[in-house]
């Protein structure tokens, strides 16, 4: 058993330097030779990738990213889809080319898609559904969607979509993760620069999103979540699943079909009333992100679909975000500093988030903020654009080196995407006038005496759990104190700096004295000693001469290095 283990374990070693290698390869093609060489990975290259690489000089350094993340799969295309949304982080060239990548995959044959079904159902194919389309009605680089039919009583059926995960794609995103862990180290270490924006950081965060994804009984719990936190609107339409038809690589919901909500020519030929649909669908988000702290994270043309009724429909939550109490405190007052025009508490809320360190200089980062957002002051709500004042904050945060967490993108993103999609579909769009009275209500609550006692409860809890051990710790305290061995250890950083200085200099010092005695030694054998003679002068005389010599030469070497 052992030595079959350890089989695998060679044969997935020598799969992740194949991967390696291609990864390696595809990214010089495209013109990242010296990248790869400074990686200390130009090993892994044919010699004859550095005359192709020259040919794609006439590409700028995003598209050529881009190009080579599409030419190297899903896990690579999802990661350039996550940096899409980090402008801190990136330049907006990046974020346009990235923002570029779609999945471009080849449909799984149907005896595939059926083998995953009957194995995660347990049962023929013709047996769990009543019906089921081969041709798929999408397919992309984690699964594709096939519509299909489920019996619901006798003689009923529901319309369906079903989703099915490839196959090998759990094993293919592990591989890969591991290999961008290994990666990222490599340009934290060899490439200083990069080291800005924490590659180490956006592969932890990858993997953490692209877990998520994988795993469809989380999506369908996404769902259910967010259909019941929005049971109080009927306009928005979240999609039904059932449970019975669903595994972790399986996704059975209901089949929404509609018009999709960038198409207006079809929605004003079917009577839309876009004003209205704008509106519900605005309230519903601030409800799922101030009040529920769940909300969807994929937020674009795609996934959204007007229904019969001025209804909206969502599909699509492998990627949802998640706000907890305090975040949301925070991001209410970040929206009622931009309400009030108080870009001063904007800043100390950014600093707060980002857990800013003392150095910062927080008169720069706040005269910054406000030369930024200046051209909005003095506008009307429906002018201001709240998701772009949030981002462009953020982008300058980054350079005063207030790390903001990324599932914080997330929401200024969907804020962004609703104020955008909003205008579009209504001229008279205005967001914050919408969510004025959540955030105003929000933050009431803050202050609220059902929070404060809630608050104060909890406050409560921990100054009795600190009081039943504070005696037994002062005891132990004073006990030690009194004891023959007791000695008060300081550790400080700059002491330890001082310590091995001095360390170094008593070294200097006494090696100095050493040189000095070797020169006076030879003088003094110069004058007295009657020996062998070399070139004329004393064998010993010369002997601690050069000796002297030698010693001063490394002494004076290091003290210059």
């Amino acid at each position: 058993m052992r030595l079959l283990q350890t089989g695998r374990q060679l044969g997935q070693a020598v799969k992740n330097v194949q991967r390696l290698r291609q990864i390696t390869g595809v990214l010089a093609t495209h013109g990242f030779v010296d990248l790869v060489d400074r990686m200390d990975l130009g090993k892994f290259l044919p010699s004859r990738l550095a005359a192709y690489a020259e040919s794609q000089a006439d590409k700028s350094i995003p598209e050529r990213l881009r190009l080579s993340f599409e030419e190297l799969g899903p896990t690579f295309v999802k990661l350039g889809q996550l940096l899409s949304t980090r402008p801190d982080l990136l330049p907006e060239t990046y974020i346009d080319e990235f923002t570029k990548l779609q999945d471009r995959v080849q449909p799984l044959p149907f005896e595939t898609v059926r083998a995953v079904v009957e194995q995660e159902l347990g049962k023929p194919l013709n047996e769990a559904f009543a019906s089921f389309t081969a041709t798929p009605l999408a397919s992309a680089s984690i699964g594709q969607v096939h519509e299909a039919t489920i019996p619901i009583a006798a003689g009923q059926t529901q319309k369906v979509v079903v989703k099915v995960q490839r196959p090998e794609i759990q094993r293919i995103v592990e591989t890969d993760i591991s290999l961008l862990a290994f990666i990222a180290g490599l340009l934290e270490k060899y490439i200083p620069e990069t080291r800005v924006i924490g590659p180490k950081t956006i592969v932890d965060e990858f993997f953490r999103t692209l877990s998520y994804e994988l795993d469809f009984v989380l999506e369908a719990n996404n769902m259910s979540k967010m259909a019941e936190n929005l049971a109080g609107f009927p306009e928005v339409v979240i999609p039904k699943v059932y449970k019975r038809w669903c595994t972790h690589k399986v996704l059975t919901s209901e089949m929404l079909e509609g018009i999709r909500v960038n198409d207006i020519k079809a929605m004003d030929a079917a009577g839309i009333d876009r004003k209205k649909l704008v509106a519900a669908g605005s309230r519903a988000f601030f409800k799922s992100v101030m009040i529920d702290g769940l909300f969807h994270g994929d937020l674009h043309g795609g996934n959204l679909f007007v229904l019969p009724g001025n209804r909206l429909g969502l599909i699509d939550f492998g990627i949802v975000g998640r706000l907890s109490q305090k975040s949301r405190d925070h991001l209410a007052d970040m929206l009622m500093s931009i309400l009030t025009e108080d870009f001063e508490n904007l800043c100390y809320q950014y600093a707060e988030l980002g857990s800013a360190g003392p150095s910062i200089d927080f008169d720069a980062f706040q005269r910054e903020v406000r030369n930024t957002v200046a051209p909005y002051l003095g506008l009307s709500l429906g002018e201001i654009n709240s998701g772009k004042i949030l981002v462009e904050s953020t982008k300058i945060a980054a350079k005063y080196d207030i790390k903001i967490p990324g599932e914080w993108m997330l929401v200024f993103k969907a804020i962004l995407t609703m104020e955008g999609m909003g205008k579009t579909l209504d001229p008279d769009f205005d967001l914050m006038a919408l969510g004025q009275d959540v955030v105003k209500e929000l933050i009431k609550n803050q202050y609220s005496m059902q929070r404060l006692s809630k608050e104060m409860v909890w406050v409560a809890k921990d100054m009795a759990a600190l009081l039943k051990v504070l005696p037994r710790q002062i005891r132990w305290m004073f006990r030690k104190f009194n004891s023959n061995d007791f000695a008060l250890e300081v550790k400080s950083p700059e002491l330890q700096q001082i310590r091995v200085q001095l360390d170094l200099n008593g070294r200097r010092m006494s090696l100095s004295v050493l040189i000095a005695g070797l020169f006076i030694a030879s003088s003094v054998a110069l004058q007295h000693s009657s020996g062998e003679l070399v070139a004329g002068y004393p064998l010993v005389a010369v002997v601690f001469f050069v000796v002297g010599c030698v010693f001063l030469i490394n002494l004076l070497f290091k003290a210059l290095k």
